[in-house]
């Protein structure tokens, strides 16, 4: 079964959507996209009836409400998202159990892990800022990892691109993962998005180019190809 983000051209390329009861990754820099991509799937989800969370630790309710709500995809179904606005301490996670982060999770959300379908982590960069300690965090989202698969829970996580350092292990426990990127093309700058593993999905690999608008994000045809150091647009 795949839950979709309502898109076409990405939901196409993604073989339908999300698979369910899957850990899945968007990753970006700042400024990409991040954000509004996973709120397309949360909002897709709240759509199909689904009890859906969204889980905000670098956005507050009111700039949620009069940006994200405002956009076309949100239509009829931002107040159905179950919109949790946290910041995330060390210690709510300290000692780090899977009992204890269990316990954090649930009063977080504020229900059972076993009756959400969809829940979007946006981000769990936080986490690892708050945690302070690679391994500790490569532990929390095992946990966590867990704890969504244990109950059946689709999960989607958003994570900030490191700019030098290697990329962190969450790429490593999702079964997918989407790069949303700006690439630096002759005119300017363009953003772009890239599916680098999407498991029983034969996908392309290519820089697809998209915009955001009041629609919120739209794909656009052709692919973004690597010349001179420099992306260069094909139709």
């Amino acid at each position: 079964m795949k839950l979709p983000f309502g898109i076409e051209k990405l939901d196409d390329v993604l073989g339908g959507g999300l698979d369910k009861d899957t850990i899945n990754l968007v990753i970006g820099r700042s400024g990409a996209g991040k954000t509004i991509l996973a709120s397309h799937w949360a909002a897709e989800g709240a759509r199909n009836g689904e009890n859906v969370v969204y889980l905000a630790t670098t956005m507050g309710r009111k700039s949620c409400e009069s940006y994200l709500g405002k956009m076309k995809f949100m239509e009829g179904v931002f107040d159905r998202i179950h919109w949790r606005f946290v910041r995330i301490d060390a210690k709510f996670l300290l000692p780090l159990t899977p009992e204890k982060l269990e316990e954090s999770v649930v009063a977080t959300i504020k229900t059972q892990p076993r009756d959400v379908d969809r829940i979007v982590v946006d981000s769990v960069t936080d986490m690892d800022k708050a945690l302070g300690d690679p391994v500790l965090y490569r532990l929390a989202l095992r946990y966590l990892s867990r704890l969504f698969q244990k109950n059946d829970v689709t999960a989607l996580f958003v994570e900030e691109a490191p700019y030098m350092q290697e990329w962190s292990e969450t790429k490593n426990l999702a079964e997918s993962v989407i790069l949303l990127d700006i690439l630096r093309v002759p005119d300017g700058y363009a953003r772009a998005l890239r599916i680098l593993k999407k498991y029983r999905t034969a996908h392309p690999l290519d820089y697809i180019p998209f915009e955001i608008t009041d629609q919120g994000i739209e794909i656009r045809d052709g692919k973004f190809v690597r010349r001179n150091y420099e992306f260069e647009y094909r139709a």
